[in-house]
């Protein structure tokens, strides 16, 4: 895989809701930060790369300068800004064509002016000519003469990408962005500690600790914010999400509506999931609505237990404990495993992590753990393998039904990987019960090289076509998994690539999950 190249960094400043994140939107070409008609919606700093002429820089969106948040994050926003600025190569200072110049506007141009950063003036909602003759005004912020814009239009986007290109350094930028290799979304309720543990990582990788907005308020984190960073070579997006609340809770127009379903997208987009529980909380409805929803996905998952540190002093404190040396860390764990596991039945396959994401304590262990899940799913087994392993099963315990009939398997293919997508070719699909289903999805846990990953088994009925096009053959000539030598085990069902195909596209007898 290629080597990341750092690119050139062009940060959005501009007081609140003058239409940053719009911009940011407009000029990537897709939804990324959160839009809303009020102020203080972005409050970390969101990034995202855009691709300028045939190279690649990093478009970050800010928090509005000056703006004092209801939940005394001011000075916390204010330190995004300042991270971006420290960081960025070129500044486009949006302003607002329909308020025109303020005082704060005036403050913004003297900090740009003092820190003598490259810096294009742009004026948010220009929508024609009308507003590009009141444009003037703004050429005594002394940056000149803003490019008149509507990010909600699209008017004059593509000059500004213009304008852009011929002020940013593009010599060294990369030409290209290399995919990632792996993409981990931190979900979890309100306050749970996603955003310390995305820093925490980002310490292992990365000189800039403070990625995310970290504060005891719950719902600091509104937008999905993608952290790319490299890991031994390769490419790695780790997803800090919004916390999740009660549903009953969530009103439409909330902002916290599209956090939301921004939470849903980014565990959908994932390659593993890290669902971070609070160990000193007992676990809530947020935490097993989660829990549910990615096993919806099939997504592999790791349970991330945070705050440990402060979970086995109440543990221990519970027990009688009076010292830390009597505290015996494995029993805790193990009693706090169980408990997660009778708590989270959807994903009680799924490896835990102890962690105390606010020192970095195990962070880069849950890490390797989350890679090693994706390496997982990502296996591809042979048909002579999961035939040998049904027939095993088969004979272990024969499928019942209610109707009295027996299921035969003639043969077993794998149809996709992440998630693993085992599909069995049956006489009736009917005779094959969903307890039966499930059987065999948690003995492929056993027997296969998937013990922590979500398996989704699918069932097909083996049909042909009778004499004269009309009605079903069951198959009953040809002999089922149990009934079949061993040579012909190792060969049954290949080179079918119609039945193959049709199982590929997903049609027929839907999946059965745990």
């Amino acid at each position: 895989m290629a080597k990341a190249t750092k690119m050139p960094v062009v940060a959005i400043v501009g007081r609140p809701n003058v239409g940053k994140s719009s911009l940011l939107n407009a000029l990537v070409g897709m939804l990324v930060s959160i839009v809303q008609d009020m102020p203080g919606v972005t409050r970390d700093r969101v990034s995202m790369p855009m691709k300028l002429r045939d190279r690649y820089v990093e478009l970050v969106d800010t928090g509005g300068y000056g703006f004092v948040d209801p939940d005394q994050l001011t000075d916390h926003i204010q330190h995004q800004i300042e991270m971006a600025l420290a960081r960025s190569d070129v500044v486009m200072f949006v302003v607002d064509a329909n308020e025109g110049l303020t005082t704060t506007d005036q403050e913004i141009a003297g900090l740009l002016r003092k820190r003598g950063l490259k810096t294009i003036l742009v004026a948010n909602k220009v929508d024609g000519k009308k507003e590009d003759a009141a444009l003037g005004d703004f050429a005594r912020l002394g940056l000149g003469t803003p490019i008149g814009v509507s990010a909600k239009s699209g008017r004059n986007i593509e000059a500004l990408v213009e304008s852009l290109a011929e002020v940013v350094d593009l010599s060294d930028a990369p030409t290209e962005m290399p995919p990632p290799a792996m993409m981990v979304a931190i979900v979890g309720k309100r306050n749970a500690g996603k955003s310390t543990l995305v820093n925490a990582i980002a310490r292992l990788y990365d000189a800039d600790a403070d990625r995310v907005i970290v504060s005891e308020v719950p719902g600091t984190t509104r937008d999905s914010i993608d952290v790319r960073f490299e890991k031994d070579g390769e490419v790695l997006v780790v997803i800090d999400t919004a916390g999740v609340r009660k549903k009953r809770r969530i009103v439409a127009s909330d902002v916290e509506y599209y956090s939301f379903h921004r939470a849903q997208r980014s565990i959908r987009r994932a390659d593993v999931v890290m669902l971070l529980v609070d160990g000193t909380e007992i676990l809530s409805e947020p935490d097993k609505k989660l829990a549910r929803y990615v096993a919806d996905q099939f997504k592999p998952v790791v349970i991330i237990v945070n705050k440990w540190d402060l979970t086995r002093k109440i543990l221990a404190q519970k027990k009688g404990l009076a010292g830390t040396q009597e505290v015996d860390d494995a029993a805790l764990m193990e009693e706090f495993g169980t408990y997660l596991g009778e708590e989270m039945r959807p994903i009680d396959f799924a490896p835990i992590a102890f962690v105390t994401a606010k020192d970095g304590r195990n962070v880069q262990a849950a890490l390797d753990m989350a890679k090693h899940l994706f390496k997982q799913a990502s296996q591809r087994l042979s048909t002579g393998m999961l035939n040998r392993t049904v027939r095993q099963v088969i004979q272990e315990r024969s499928p019942s039904n209610p109707v009295g009939r027996k299921a035969r398997v003639y043969y077993v293919t794998q149809a996709a990987i992440c998630p693993p997508t085992i599909v069995l070719f049956v006489n009736n699909v009917k005779y094959l019960s969903e307890t039966y289903r499930r059987y065999i999805v948690n003995r492929f846990r056993d027997l296969l090289p998937y013990p922590e990953v979500p398996i989704k088994l699918m069932v097909r009925g083996r049909q042909a076509r009778a004499a004269g096009g009309k009605g079903h053959v069951p198959g009953a000539s040809r002999a089922s998994l149990d009934e079949m030598s061993e040579e012909a085990i190792n060969t049954a069902g290949e080179g079918e690539e119609a039945e193959k195909d049709d199982a590929d596209e997903g049609g027929g007898e839907a999946q059965e999950k745990e």
